[in-house]
């Protein structure tokens, strides 16, 4: 509650008790540190940075005040105290004791004090940032002296209520020069993680896996200035396509000597992560060792909240009931673990059952799998940023792209599919450091697709700097081709806004095969749940307020060029939200119904496909 409010509560009781008091104005004192505000003192001590109980970063002042008049009295009922930053009014700061204790660090303000007796009281505000400074006006409840301090946070040490001093607050962190403390807190952090995520409190399109959990797979990664990035995969995807990505700051405040990761940014599956979304406290398991991530996940339509159990890498559960292990803990992780093998990109890959077909058979194609130097780029290119659908893509079409059979290097069985793996390499001629590594999934006999990806001895980064554009355009000129030798066929759907019930019908055409859809959605598979098959997304809302509500999540946004679509001049933008790069058109259909057209893993150049539907695009 703010301050003032709190006063005007209690203004009543102040005069029914005849506690009002009064005194005569004295001439101001020569030290800066001291007000005089009618008939008391404040004496200014020092500042620190403390946290409230809501995780705030709050600052603390210690005062001395003085009661001069002629009756018992607190400093509550005689001081109004008002703290600004950045023009912001700022709330009064509740920062309690300890953990088990209701008493807050600003208690002292209750205390009465007789006359002429001084005590030490504190008053806490909650900061608005740890970088501007903060002016403090002190002012008499029935008077007009008043008295201001301004304190700068970057000063300012971080104390804890108990009074233990940590490092100086400041608007970045810097490592001590030996590295010392904040090493061996990057150490605990860094690396890769095991253990397994549950799902509970489900909405109707995920009741069916109400408490069910899986298996899961971490990496975390952060650097010498406190951030970096969580990766997080399950048994259902690798590493190459995980569950969630996510930036993340690593803060040294925490109930324990790790302290504690939070969310800035990301994704978790198809949701954009907020900042604070996840607060990663070690404290908040009983294990050592082992973190608890909870979330909640809500994409409008269906929602469901999660806990996430991770501990590093190597880490024996030996502390924990059988129930609780995650379920390859003994059939896979042990064993890997206790051979030093580090951390796979897929949870439950084991060694090759004998009973495997392509085993048996021992019919397994390959060459020598030698490509030019700038095939590798450029097909890193290919699969990471243009290729449709990459993950139901063959072995065969793979070596159409390349030109060759991939070289050979082993074939596991998954337990977590119940399938082959077939691992193959596609290697640079001018340079062998330089090579693909593909992972082939056996989705049916016979029949492997790629199920992950990745390369060694190149920039990925590089590579798409140099050639995402000429890729693109090689993709381009093959869908143009296929696109003009397409057989077509009439297609229509609604799209229904969730909120007004509004709907709009749209009408284009489709090839015949190829292409499907689900709900407000066109996919460019046949399949419509497709893992990272291109899309063509509809959303119907009442105003462009409404269309653009996660327009402040929007990352790397630019205006394109319009583009008319069923007779209408809809607005073009790009952008990078919830992980995908989106082409997005937007426009007023009539009063009351705004549409946006987004594209997510489809380009739209002229003749190919994407274009081809667009413009046959009709609206009722």
């Amino acid at each position: 509650m703010n301050r003032k409010k709190l006063l005007c509560v209690l203004l009543a009781a102040v005069m029914l008790l005849g506690l009002i008091s009064c005194g005569k104005k004295d001439a101001a004192d020569t030290d800066p540190n001291l007000m005089k505000l009618g008939s008391y003192e404040l004496r200014y001590k020092s500042a620190c940075i403390m946290e409230d109980y809501d995780g705030n970063d709050a600052v603390v002042l210690t005062l001395d005040f003085t009661n001069n008049t002629k009756m018992s009295d607190t400093y509550l009922l005689s001081i109004i105290e008002t703290a600004t930053q950045n023009g912001q009014e700022l709330e009064t700061a509740t920062i309690y004791l300890s953990e088990d204790s209701f008493d807050t660090v600003i208690d002292s303000q209750y205390t009465e004090i007789a006359p002429g007796e001084t005590i030490e009281i504190k008053s806490a505000f909650v900061m608005a940032d740890a970088a501007n400074d903060i002016e403090v006006t002190f002012e008499e409840l029935f008077g007009d002296d008043k008295g201001t301090i301004t304190v700068d946070p970057v000063d300012l040490v971080r104390e804890t209520p108990g009074g233990s001093t940590e490092k100086p607050v400041d608007s970045g962190m810097e490592q001590p020069a030996d590295g010392g403390a904040s090493d061996t807190l990057l150490d605990w952090w860094n690396g890769d993680w095991y253990g397994w995520w549950t799902i509970y409190g489900c909405s109707d399109g995920y009741v069916d896996y109400e408490d069910q959990w899986w298996d899961a797979g971490a990496t975390i990664d952060i650097s010498s200035d406190y951030t970096g990035q969580l990766t997080l995969w399950d048994e259902l995807r690798d590493k190459s396509s995980p569950l969630a990505e996510v930036g993340v700051t690593l803060s040294e405040d925490g109930t324990t000597e790790y302290g504690t990761l939070i969310s800035e940014d990301g994704y978790f599956m198809d949701v954009a992560m907020e900042e604070w979304g996840w607060t990663i406290d070690p404290s908040m398991t009983e294990y050592p060792d082992m973190i608890n991530i909870w979330g909640y996940y809500d994409n409008g339509t269906d929602y469901f909240s999660y806990d996430i159990y991770l501990r590093p890498w190597g880490t024996y559960w030996d502390d924990m009931y059988e129930e609780d292990l995650p379920y390859y803990y003994d059939s896979w992780y042990l064993p890997l673990i206790e051979a030093g093998e580090p951390m796979p990109n897929v949870i439950g890959e084991g060694t090759l059952d004998t009973g495997a077909t392509a085993a048996a058979s021992g019919d397994i194609p390959g060459g020598d799998g030698i490509i030019t130097d700038e095939q590798v780029y450029k097909g890193w290119v290919y699969m990471s940023e243009v290729a449709k659908d990459i993950f139901n893509t063959t072995y065969e079409e793979l070596v159409d792209y390349f030109g060759v059979e991939g070289q050979f290097v082993e074939e596991s069985y998954s337990d977590v599919y119940e399938a082959n793996m077939r691992y193959y390499k596609w290697v640079s001629s001018e340079n062998p450091n330089n090579f693909l590594y593909v992972n082939f999934l056996e989705e049916e006999p016979g029949v492997y697709e790629i199920s992950a990806f990745n390369t060694s001895g190149i920039s990925g980064s590089e590579a798409v700097e140099q050639y995402l554009d000429i890729v693109k355009a090689e993709a381009a000129e093959a869908d143009r081709a296929a696109a003009a030798n397409a057989v077509m066929e009439d297609f229509s759907m609604e799209v229904k806004d969730p909120i007004t019930d509004n709907v709009i019908r749209i009408s284009t055409v489709l090839p015949e095969s190829g292409w499907s859809s689900k709900k407000d959605i066109i996919v460019e598979n046949e399949d419509p749940d497709a893992f990272g098959a291109g899309t063509i997304t509809f959303k119907l809302r009442e105003s462009m307020e409404k269309l653009e509500s996660s327009k402040d999540s929007y990352k790397n946004f630019q205006e394109i060029e319009d583009r008319v679509i069923g007779g209408i001049t809809f607005k073009g933008r790009t952008y990078e939200y919830i992980g995908y790069d989106w082409i997005e058109y937007v426009a007023q259909i009539d009063d009351g119904r705004f549409l946006s057209v987004g594209l997510t893993d489809l380009d739209c150049f002229p003749g190919t496909m994407p274009d081809i539907i667009l413009n046959s695009m009709q609206f009722q």
